[in-house]
């Protein structure tokens, strides 16, 4: 009991296991989509810059999300996702928080919001304004994939996908991930999630512990 209070008090460390990724491998395995009805120049920066860039004009592209492929979504909310619902982009905001809560999400808007809308800003990642400059949009969205591969993020959608709520499974996960890295076991935390819920052959779960140990 003492121990797992201690645990609770002082959860272990993720970030020193990240890894310092240069720009060039940001660029090499990052996976971004923009959902835009529109063709912003943000896309042709992004594909000088060398990145991966999908463009989805409806939202209605759900195979690649339900298969986790993006690192990072840029989502507008105006004109897309109507397929999912009358509420535009906030549907499929919440669609790809729920199946891929890998992927990181920027709300990226030109139009201010009303109150009922603002859930959109509130659920997203970070937010990246239409008429924002084109050297700080890039940086924030690199930032963004940074944080995509990050392995505390990758550990909070791994528990999401695992549906924990105790406290003290999350915190015993957290513990065998960070004894997992610090002895390079991805067979080791497998095996553990097998035992803890038999859920480590599912794509998505399976998917997540990948990262986090190539991360």
């Amino acid at each position: 009991m003492i121990s797992y209070i201690k645990s609770l008090w002082n959860p272990p460390t993720l970030v020193s296991f990240d890894n310092d990724l240069s720009r060039e491998r940001l660029i090499q395995g990052g996976r971004i989509v923009v959902i835009d009805d529109e063709e912003p120049l943000l896309i042709e920066e992004l594909l000088k810059e060398g990145f991966s860039v999908y463009h989805d004009t409806t939202g209605d592209d759900l195979h690649n999300i339900d298969n986790q492929i993006y690192d990072v979504a840029i989502l507008d909310y105006h004109g897309i996702g109507q397929r999912l619902g009358n509420a535009h982009g906030l549907e499929l905001l919440k669609y790809i928080r729920r199946v891929s809560p890998r992927t990181r999400i920027i709300a990226y808007t030109s139009r201010s919001l009303n109150a009922a809308e603002s859930e959109f800003f509130r659920l997203s990642h970070a937010v990246l304004p239409k008429d924002m400059g084109l050297g700080d949009s890039l940086a924030l969205i690199e930032t963004e994939l940074r944080n995509a591969f990050s392995k505390e993020h990758l550990y909070e959608a791994l528990i999401q996908k695992l549906n924990l709520a105790d406290q003290k499974e999350k915190s015993r996960v957290r513990e065998v991930l960070a004894k997992s890295l610090a002895g390079k076991n991805e067979n080791n935390f497998r095996k553990y999630i097998v035992n803890l819920g038999g859920k480590a052959g599912e794509k998505a779960v399976e998917l997540i512990i990948k990262n986090i140990f190539q991360a």
